[in-house]
């Protein structure tokens, strides 16, 4: 059995037996009747079965291997016409699923906003997200795992095409009763004798590592989590001070501790959020949700991420 067989050569076998004649299928799919004749040969070549009988009083008639085979062959053809209507619906209207991987890990504070953008009045789309480290949400959106990633500027791959979202400077996190919370800025040094939380994420612990080797300090690591919301509820609790970056819309944290950002002078290097998709996704969902995203961060609102420089 040769498996190596055109939709085109099983389209034209399908008109054949249809309009019962190789000169009348050759005239609706418009090409030479010897067209037609070569499609049905190879047809009944790929599947190494006789399908069809013909004779030049009767035309073209089926075998019952033949009537068996037909619906088969149409149901392929319909598939292959419905996922044509598919991908273009997904060119010209907002439907399907969007795949969003982020690893900025604030983005919960700004995301939700972006959504409701894209879920109102279009109720033929739904959004999946996919919490995920900066490495895997490349690889993801390379893959074609995710649609469009969150992260942040950290030896992006080729072939992603990204822009920068937002800077965001590092500040201090403290508990609202430490003698840091009244102060207008504290500066790196200020860290050292303290106890540090940290979290503990790929690139983002790399960077707070650098950014205490920069300032000369060997901090006192107490406890590390894996998510921004544990770290600043253990500093809430008293358990220490945190470096961080985006800020969230509160200062209370998940136990009901308040807690402090307080700006960093000197200011250190700050990070970059970046959105990233790759350039030939045609869907129209993907570029409304860029739009929205590079919408929202030229709004005033996106300034609430950042930490207020301090007064000079």
């Amino acid at each position: 059995m040769n498996s190596d067989i055109s939709l085109k050569a099983l389209r034209y076998f399908v008109v054949a037996i249809r309009e019962g004649s190789i000169t009348e299928a050759a005239k609706v799919v418009n090409v030479v009747p010897s067209a037609v004749h070569t499609a049905i040969n190879q047809v009944e070549a790929a599947f190494g079965l006789q399908l069809t009988i013909r004779s030049r009083s009767k035309g073209n008639s089926l075998t019952a291997t033949g009537h068996q085979m037909i619906p088969k062959i149409q149901n392929l053809l319909d598939e292959y016409e419905s996922l044509l209507q598919d991908g273009g619906d997904m060119r010209t209207r907002l439907t399907g699923t969007l795949r969003i991987g982020y690893y900025a890990p604030a983005a919960p504070a700004f995301m939700p906003e972006i959504v409701e953008q894209i879920l109102q009045g279009n109720h033929e789309v739904s959004v999946k997200f996919f919490e995920c480290d900066n490495q895997s949400a490349q690889d993801g959106l390379v893959s074609g795992a995710y649609d469009v990633i969150v992260c942040f500027a950290k030896a992006m791959k080729t072939g992603i095409a990204y822009e920068t979202l937002l800077e965001v400077p590092g500040y201090a996190l403290v508990p609202a009763s430490h003698p840091f919370a009244g102060r207008p800025s504290i500066s790196m040094q200020d860290f050292a004798g303290q106890n540090i939380v940290l979290l503990d994420l790929p690139v983002v612990s790399e960077y707070y590592a650098s950014q205490f080797d920069q300032a000369g300090i060997k901090p006192r690591i107490v406890a590390t989590a894996n998510s921004l919301e544990m770290v600043r509820s253990l500093v809430g609790n008293g358990i220490g001070c945190s470096l961080l970056h985006m800020l969230t819309a509160n200062d209370v944290t998940y136990a009901g501790d308040k807690v402090a950002a307080v700006p960093l002078q000197p200011p250190v290097d700050p990070l970059k959020i970046v959105l990233g998709h790759l350039p030939d996704n045609p869907r129209r969902l993907v570029k409304m949700f860029v739009t929205e995203l590079q919408t929202y961060f030229q709004k005033p609102e996106a300034r609430a991420l950042r930490v207020a420089r301090p007064k000079s």
